[in-house]
């Protein structure tokens, strides 16, 4: 575990470089993004003096990791408000959605995955099913239930914001897309646990079948399971920023579009990192978790 806590750090380390350099070292002038094409010398030169723009390269990467440290991600250029309050007060809103969707890829792909693990052939039609899903971009997918459910079926508003019925359709876009991978590991993994001599040996003792699928096969199914929802997290997010300004779900996604049409470097790079630390702690949570679950690895662990 203390390994994975040092990769984690380390790839928080190098998303804080990496947003460094796309702030101060590409070209573009931060004071005058910040005051505008028609400020005067002095205000530009006062910008850049509480920016620290005029220290040496090595000193402005020393300001910026310490502010990242203390939470100080810098101040938004369009909105003029502390980059990480903005981000904090969307995260509830993708933080919700985020919980529907794998709730819902969660839910679907474990039955889809049990089905197939149990038929002794894969169906074609469920196996076509599943290829044209991965074939579906989010975006796509999103236009289309937004097309058919808000305008011709007029069932969901299409205002955005948040509540309920609005959150119908992009949980659904986010959680139908993802279902297809959780009904691969599912089905995968029971196979194995269904063919393996445990299970062989408890069908052998006469238990019941649906004993053995929910003390044997159910608990080492749960294990990769629950580390695909660790690295779906990172997935989740390079799929939200679209999927929110389709339904203009007021999340980080959609504060992200919104720096980027604003050329606001301050908020796009701050949303990168707090996202990198989300990415991290969720694999990091998936972790924990399987050692409860699994035996095998909290054994590997020490």
């Amino acid at each position: 575990m203390g390994i994975r806590i040092l990769l984690g750090l380390l790839t928080i380390l190098a998303v804080l470089l990496l947003t460094f350099v796309l702030q101060y070292v590409l070209p573009g002038d931060p004071a005058r993004s910040i005051a505008g094409p028609k400020a005067s010398p002095e205000v530009l030169a006062r910008i850049r003096e509480q920016l620290h723009l005029n220290d040496p390269l090595p000193a402005q990467l020393g300001h910026y990791l310490a502010g990242a440290v203390t939470g100080d991600l810098g101040t938004s250029y369009a909105k003029d408000a502390p980059v990480l309050s903005l981000i904090l007060d969307r995260i509830p809103a993708t933080a919700v959605l985020a919980g529907a969707a794998l709730l819902i890829e969660l839910v679907v792909g474990t039955v889809w995955g049990t089905w197939e693990a149990l038929r002794p052939k894969r169906s074609w039609l469920l196996a076509t099913f599943h290829v044209g899903l991965l074939s579906v971009p989010a975006f796509s997918l999103g236009f289309a239930l937004l097309l058919l459910f808000a305008y011709q079926i007029p069932l969901f508003p299409i205002d955005g914001g948040t509540g309920a019925a609005k959150i119908v359709l992009p949980a659904v876009t986010l959680g139908i897309l993802g279902a297809p991978f959780y009904a691969n590991v599912v089905r995968d993994s029971m196979r194995d646990a269904l063919a393996s001599p445990y299970v062989r040996t408890a069908v052998s003792k006469g238990l019941r079948r649906r004993r053995i699928l929910l003390r044997h096969v159910a608990r080492n199914t749960a294990s990769p399971v629950v580390t695909m929802l660790g690295m779906d997290v990172a997935v989740f997010f390079s799929s939200v920023v679209f999927v929110e300004k389709i339904f203009a779900w007021p999340g980080v996604g959609l504060l992200q579009t919104e720096a980027f049409a604003d050329l606001d470097r301050p908020l796009l790079t701050g949303t990168v990192v707090v996202v990198a630390v989300i990415v991290v702690l969720g694999n990091l949570t998936a972790d924990v978790t399987r050692m409860f679950i699994d035996p095998r690895v909290r054994t590997e662990a020490l």
